[in-house]
């Protein structure tokens, strides 16, 4: 068994390795000497450190975690932190040496396998950053240090976010690795969350499944606080009997459907291609490209420009069919926009909203905005839409103006 970066990590690497100032001088940066040793200082001053002389019960955990993840040359430091009952564990990793630092009551709560997962846990990430050159640890350092910048966009938050996740989730694969188990990474998970000295991995399993949907979107895990526990859980399980062929699960688990309001960099990408797709459909009859309509879609894209070959096509058509309802409230409220936009053009670009919206199969999302918006009931939506429509139908297109194949 082997363990390799998940796919997030890579197309995150990937992206940044592409703005290459950027990835340069993240690159470049390297830990002085003397940075290390106040932070050694510091240290010593707020905990207490384990000695590998009589402390040899932690220390044979570490001998073991290092030589199952290929670590044998790491120096690795255990401290137990002062001052706080907060129960966590966390590992910081500099000049190729390893500090992990125990929260609260960590030792005396876990039982041996439980606390051989957490130190395994910790070390995964060494292994983690060590990955392609320590390509790994260079991205992980971008992405959370733009996520920490307030003037910061929050598709890089989101971005930041999703790749913590995924580094946990690797992470327990190598707790899983060295432990040979997963009840005991999934059992100091939650004993470290709940402060519980008792708790049964296949209850909490359950307690997973219960909280996902019946279609297996695992929607309804967005409505709680702290989703990422039963996440992890549920990924170590799927892990550990599906192995490589889990990770479409995984990720369907995690990212779903794109949510308007949790976009990654690469969701917000997505989204826009597909505005600037659906405005290139939208916009293509001649008799709407007047000047009010083409200063609006200059404010949606600068560079956009009008594409004669633009069709409908089927698999857009299930694109948007499958949106998230979030987004599909999007997309009908910029069909809104241009359809109240100009004056001159009367009721046209309203009855051609809402037949492409129904094409699109926007037509009840459409409608419930247009009944919001305007004040309309059902019947009223109906007459307004019936006589939009007949508006538009007596609008000549040529064929080069249509958008529908054949």
């Amino acid at each position: 068994m082997q363990l390799t970066a998940l796919p997030y990590h890579v197309k995150v690497k990937d992206y940044f390795f592409q703005q290459k100032k950027t990835w340069q001088f993240f690159a470049s940066a390297k830990t002085k000497d003397n940075q290390l040793a106040q932070f050694k200082t510091e240290l010593l001053k707020n905990t207490y450190k384990f000695d590998s002389a009589t402390d040899t019960g932690i220390y044979e955990k570490v001998k073991t975690a290092k030589e199952k993840l290929g670590l044998e040359q790491l120096p690795v430091t255990i401290y137990q932190g002062q001052y706080t009952d907060e129960l966590n564990a966390s590992i910081v990793y500099l000049d190729n040496e390893a500090h992990i630092v125990f929260s609260g009551k960590i030792t005396q709560l876990l039982n041996n396998d439980e606390l051989l997962a957490v130190i395994a846990h910790e070390l995964t990430h060494i292994k983690l950053y060590t990955m392609s050159d320590g390509e790994m640890e260079i991205a992980d350092r971008i992405i959370t240090s733009i996520a920490n910048n307030y003037n910061s966009d929050a598709s890089y938050y989101e971005t930041a976010r999703l790749f913590k996740l995924y580094t946990e989730i690797f992470c327990d694969r190598g707790a899983y690795l060295v432990v040979g188990n997963i009840e005991p990474v999934i059992t100091s998970l939650v004993k470290l969350a709940t402060g519980l000295d008792k708790v049964n991995a296949e209850s909490y399993l359950k307690q997973a499944d219960e909280i996902f949907t019946v279609d297996g979107s695992f929607s309804q895990l967005r409505a709680i606080s702290h989703p990422e526990n039963f996440i992890r859980a549920k990924a170590i399980d799927l892990w550990n009997r599906k192995q490589m062929e889990a990770e479409d699960d995984i990720i369907k688990m995690i990212e779903g459907k794109a949510q308007l309001d949790q976009l990654d960099i690469f969701k917000q990408k997505d989204l826009s291609n597909l505005t600037r797709e659906i405005l290139a459909l939208y916009l293509k009859p001649k008799w709407f490209q007047t000047s009010m309509v083409i200063g609006l879609a200059k404010q949606y894209f600068a560079d956009f420009a009008w594409n004669e070959n633009a069709v409908l096509s089927e698999k857009f058509v299930t694109t948007i069919a499958e949106a998230d309802d979030s987004v599909k409230n999007y997309l009908s409220y910029i069909l809104l926009d241009f359809t109240l936009l100009d004056p001159s053009l009367e009721e046209i670009p309203a009855g051609w909203a809402i037949k492409f919206a129904e094409d699109l199969q926007l037509k009840e999302t459409f409608d419930n905005i247009l009944k919001r918006e305007l004040k309309f009931s059902d019947k009223k939506l109906q007459q307004h839409k019936s006589k939009m429509l007949a508006a538009y139908y007596e609008v000549k297109e040529n064929e080069s103006e249509q958008i529908y194949e054949g």
